[in-house]
């Protein structure tokens, strides 16, 4: 099977559980947008956000090497790796539980009160059962059950919308997040059994060596996602104090629909962080990673437009009128995800030549311009300021990684790249500012067009790799 195949089929595999899963979540948004008013969706929100930030600092990242380590080795050193950092994170889970006891208690003796102590126990069953099943399915990846893989994601989705329904009327915040963790062990229990993990996990395969292998692997990505967090969430809290929670809730709302960005190259990504590992030591990798690069921004950008153009329309059918205000964030932050995926995409070499330091020094800039942005604007332009900080700082990023990244693989026809970004730009500054409906249509229709115009040239180069594919399948 050549790699433009495999990476196709993976594809197929991941797009069939996880576009289905992250529909029936969007599907779901009006229900949460009604079961709950804006403050208690902004707590949803910032409880996600912590326990996102937290579960990566206590179990040491240690999720994305069980993916890396385990992959093409012999069955008894996949059982050593599963089995360690399995044991590992067990006990840093236990040890977080008492550091959080002890906080817990101090804060009712000095009566302190926020978003993360009021919801101290809910954010730690979140980032307990969200590490478990992230494991296990990285696991899953690894062995090359992508089947299971993509089954679990379905799982994971249909579980969450069938809990929702008889939960969240009746508990609210309460009774989201525990949706949330009940969803995460059922689809950590399928993958742990249909996926034959079960038995690679063996007390006597557990090692000290092999953990402190996948640890000098993992320890160093924990600033990147600090790093990341800080320019993709420090705005929460910053929110929080200078706007409050229903300013939260309006920004979840409209980061809900530009994430559709991130997902799809999420469901991407996942296949082809295998095809980098399988193909990065061959002569062709470079034109193979040019190829794939072109085709990513124009899929993410030509979903930008429809998202940003649909803003309006989209917010409207899928929530209630008090959050109609997120359509105005949606198009900046879906710009922010086209710029986090390209990052995340240049990045994928480091995994390749296991060099995180080069995700730490670019996220290390990236964290940087996000603290300056989000104490700068958010103040000033409350939660616009917010949604541009995160597009600048997602942009510095991208620019760092195709940098460092330089060395490795050269990016072809930048000229282009800057032009179908610019025209992005332009068409997030029509559609805030231009007031006359007609003059803004006009001049948004001529944008998309010269988006078209500009990447024509790619329609051969996508029946090409069709033909290629055929071929080989034949």
């Amino acid at each position: 099977m050549s790699k433009y195949s495999r990476l196709g089929k993976n594809t197929l595999l991941v797009f069939a559980g996880n576009a289905g899963a992250k529909l029936i979540g969007l599907l779901m948004l009006p229900f949460y947008t009604r079961w709950l008013p804006v403050e208690d969706y902004g707590t949803t929100d910032i409880v996600n956000v912590y326990a996102t930030l937290l579960l990566s600092i206590v179990t040491a990242c240690i999720a994305d090497a069980v993916f890396i380590f385990p992959k093409g080795q012999p069955v008894e050193k996949q059982k050593s790796y599963f089995s360690s950092g399995l044991l590992f994170s067990f006990i840093s889970l236990l040890t977080t539980a008492l550091i959080f006891e002890t906080i817990n208690i101090v804060c009712q003796y000095k009566r302190v009160s926020n978003s993360f102590i009021d919801n101290i126990w809910l954010i730690y069953g979140l980032l307990t059962t969200s590490f478990l099943q992230q494991y296990i399915q990285q696991f899953t990846r690894s062995i090359d059950k992508m089947k299971v893989y993509s089954i679990t994601g379905i799982i994971l989705a249909a579980g969450t919308a069938l809990f929702s329904f008889f939960i969240i009327p009746k508990w609210g915040i309460y009774g989201y997040v525990t949706v949330l963790i009940l969803a995460n062990i059922l689809a950590a229990v399928y993958s742990f059994l249909f996926s034959g993990s079960f038995k690679y996990f063996m007390i006597a395969s557990i090692r000290k060596t092999v953990c402190m292998e996948m640890l000098k692997y993992s320890i160093p990505l924990i600033p990147n996602v600090i790093m990341w967090w800080l320019v993709n969430t420090l705005n929460r809290p910053l929110m929080e104090g200078y706007l409050g929670m229903h300013a939260i809730g309006i920004f979840a709302v409209a980061n809900k629909f530009s994430g559709m960005l991130v997902v799809i190259f999420s469901i991407f990504t996942v296949s082809w962080q295998i095809s980098v590992l399988e193909e990065f030591e061959k002569k062709d990798y470079s034109i193979f990673f040019n190829k794939i690069l072109r085709l990513l921004v124009v899929g993410l950008m030509f979903c930008f437009f429809i998202i940003s153009i649909g803003s309006k329309f989209i917010v409207s059918v899928f929530t209630t009128d008090d959050f109609y205000e997120a359509w105005k964030y949606i198009p900046i932050l879906a710009l922010g995800a086209v710029f986090s995926s390209i990052a995340a995409f240049a990045g994928s070499n480091f995994s390749a030549t296991r060099e995180s330091k080069y995700y730490f020094y670019s996220s290390v800039w990236g964290a940087i311009a996000a603290i300056l942005f989000n104490f700068i604007l958010i103040p000033i332009a409350g939660t616009m300021g917010a949604a541009v900080s995160i597009l600048l700082s997602f942009a510095l990023m991208a620019i760092l990684r195709i940098k460092y990244g330089w060395k490795y693989v050269k990016i072809q026809n930048l000229k282009i790249y800057l032009l179908t970004l610019l025209s992005g730009v332009l068409t997030i500054v029509v559609l805030l500012y231009v007031p006359k409906i007609w003059i803004k249509w006009l001049i948004i229709t001529t944008l998309f067009f010269s988006f078209l115009i500009v990447n024509y040239d790619l329609k051969e180069n996508i029946i090409k790799l069709y033909h290629k594919i055929k071929e080989k399948k034949t």
